[in-house]
């Protein structure tokens, strides 16, 4: 996922970007050379975030219309509950022809609950994007077939081992790295399943 973004990136330039569901801003370096602001969801109580410099109550974008050149939303759809009004807001806070690049997952085990709601096919994302007045411009999945399970599979590891530091530090190197490294072997070796994959990553342009 880092490498498709840096790579997709490049489409973006100066400007005001947009960061929805910024988190901890990890890919905030990639964009430097736009005015790069982080929105994200306002918790209850203290449980705020002090990365973002716009917090919402997940409605409307606090926001006028045409304000930014570039959006960004990694791994945020899926927690959306009416995502056609999430994609329309985007829609709404970039002017004409701006950027959209969003990623979201395809194949992921709940998460952040109760507030996972969704996850997407490369039909769907695409489908749900056009609709909300965007166009297509590059489309891309993470994963193919067996890197995907073998993710999964380190991903039930970590759940287990987790809660015992010492064991799942020791477990990275002699356990982690070996299933991964063997899974992304097998994916270059075996025929090719692009139908079961990790994440969609879509770069769009506002019509």
């Amino acid at each position: 996922m880092y490498r498709n973004i840096k790579t997709l990136s490049a489409h973006f330039g100066t400007g005001m970007l947009l960061d929805i569901g910024c988190g901890t801003k990890p890919y905030a370096s990639m964009f430097a050379q736009a005015d790069y602001k982080g929105l994200d969801y306002r918790k209850s109580g203290t449980n705020q975030n002090p990365n973002a410099d716009f917090l919402y109550d997940g409605g409307k974008f606090p926001f006028r219309a045409q304000t930014f050149n570039y959006a960004l939303a990694t791994e945020v759809l899926e927690h959306v509950f009416e995502p056609d009004y999430f994609v329309h807001e985007i829609a709404r806070i970039l002017k004409p022809g701006g950027f959209l690049l969003l990623t979201v997952p395809f194949i992921w085990d709940e998460h952040e609950q109760p507030y996972d709601y969704g996850r997407y096919t490369s039909f769907g994302i695409k489908a749900l994007l056009e609709r909300n007045g965007f166009e297509i411009l590059e489309q891309r999945k993470t994963g193919g077939f067996i890197e995907t399970l073998g993710q999964l599979f380190c991903t039930y590891l970590y759940y287990s081992l987790s809660k015992r530091p010492f064991l799942y530090k020791l477990s990275l190197p002699l356990v982690f790295a070996p299933i991964q490294l063997l899974s992304i072997a097998l994916e270059n070796l075996l025929p090719k399943n692009k139908g079961f994959y990790l994440d969609n990553i879509i770069l769009c342009k506002k019509r």
